[in-house]
């Protein structure tokens, strides 16, 4: 037995140097492919309990031949011969730990595919590092999968109240019957009655018309949306009128940082660092709405010579930017007064979808942008809490006991001519 086991490890030795001597241009896949080889034959000789030709009381079964087997690494394509028993309970437990890789590998493709790199790409890379190519069919294999599990979670029940909710969207480029067009990203977010944030509908749409928009929000409506305290958006007529129809009553808070931007647009530049200030003092968390809208009164008196299209303006749009200190603590009014929450998500949304460019079809995108969102939000409903929502209920109880704002000097800095 002992001259045997020898002669094992003087032919593994023997076939070592003589790969040295060689200087294969394949070197270390040819070193590692002998070692497994090796390491499997002692292994079957432990399960066995004898060498070869070996007569014992310890034998359990006998060699069985071998069956090819490739196996692909980072060093290369490796070529083994898997060692075989009659009883047919073995199988080398490198090969075990391997096949674990394997599958871990193709998880990783199929997220690739989902942060959109290309199939071609893929190929590369996985030609590069492991030695083997994974077929289109292959990553469409898993993508389907994907996409049952995406499908499940984008079309859920919505369980309980969410008082806040905000909705944005932003725009990608996509085929469509050969032309390049771009096509609406919808993201609705919300926060839960028990103050977590939760992505609740990402969908496609050809634009942003009044039937696209009132889809996507009749569809949050028919899953359960209920409880809403406030909604907040641009003022997309489509937003507006699809909430008007499906959500009657609700509060709608217009986005403070859009409107900002709208109100730029039509001023000097350099009245612009004038008018911010004057906003952030109307827009200060601290006030009360009727503090908010004496502010804005004084705003629009003082512009009305020097700036009349802009008083105008404010006179017209502004007050619809100050739902927020009718329905939200001020505790809460710096994180629901705006969609930034929103606009963050896209930005994510825009960096992980650069390597794309355009999208094949909606489905694509859809997937990408699905799996992306289903993370974040199981990373918001497991993390911290983004809202203390006993203020709310607080806040509630308190507008109802009294319908007057406590009074509160109104300072109003005088803007410069």
């Amino acid at each position: 037995m002992t001259s045997k086991k020898k002669n094992t490890k003087k032919n593994g030795k023997f076939q070592l140097e003589n790969l040295l001597a060689n200087d294969s241009e394949n070197l270390l896949a040819e070193i590692l492919q002998l070692g497994l080889q090796q390491l499997m034959e002692l292994e079957r000789d432990h399960h066995i309990g004898a060498d070869p030709y070996e007569r014992s009381d310890q034998r359990r079964t006998s060699r069985n031949g071998y069956k090819p087997r490739q196996l692909y690494t980072r060093v290369g394509t490796l070529h083994l011969r898997v060692p075989q028993t009659r009883d047919g309970e073995f199988y080398p437990s490198i090969l075990e730990r391997y096949q674990r890789s394997e599958k871990a590998l193709v998880a990783a493709l199929a997220e690739a595919y989902v942060q959109g790199v290309s199939t071609r790409k893929m190929a590369k890379v996985t030609e590069r590092l492991l030695g083997k190519e994974f077929s289109a069919s292959t990553i469409s294999r898993f993508s389907a999968e994907l996409d049952a599990e995406l499908e499940a979670w984008r079309t859920r029940r919505l369980s309980g109240d969410y008082p806040y909710v905000k909705i944005d969207a932003r725009y990608e480029r996509c085929r469509r019957d050969g032309i390049v067009v771009d096509m609406a990203v919808l993201v609705a977010i919300g926060v839960s009655e028990d103050g977590h944030r939760h992505v609740l509908a990402v969908e496609t749409g050809w634009g942003e018309s009044e039937t696209v928009w009132s889809e996507f929000i009749g569809g949050l409506k028919a899953r359960g949306l209920q409880g809403v305290e406030m909604f907040t958006s641009d003022a997309h007529p489509g937003i507006r009128k699809a909430l008007q129809a499906h959500f009657p009553g609700t509060p709608w808070q217009r986005c403070q940082y859009h409107f900002q931007r709208n109100t730029f647009d039509k001023a000097p530049k350099k009245r612009q660092d004038e008018l911010h200030q004057a906003l952030r003092e109307i827009w200060r968390r601290g006030n009360s709405y009727r503090q908010a809208k004496a502010r804005l009164g004084e705003l629009i008196d003082r512009l009305e010579e020097p700036l009349p299209d802009v008083a105008d303006w404010l006179s017209e749009q502004a007050e619809q930017t100050l739902t927020v200190f009718q329905v939200a603590p001020p505790t809460h009014r710096r994180r629901v007064r705006t969609t930034n929450a929103v606009e963050r998500l896209h930005q994510e949304l825009k960096r992980r979808s650069k390597p794309v460019r355009i999208f094949p079809n909606p489905q694509s995108c859809l997937r990408l942008f699905g799996a992306m969102l289903k993370e974040q939000h199981e990373d918001w409903i497991t993390g911290r809490r983004y809202l203390k929502m006993k203020q709310l209920e607080e806040f509630k109880k308190k507008r109802k006991s009294s319908s007057v704002d406590p009074p509160k000097k109104i300072h109003q800095p005088a803007m410069a001519e």
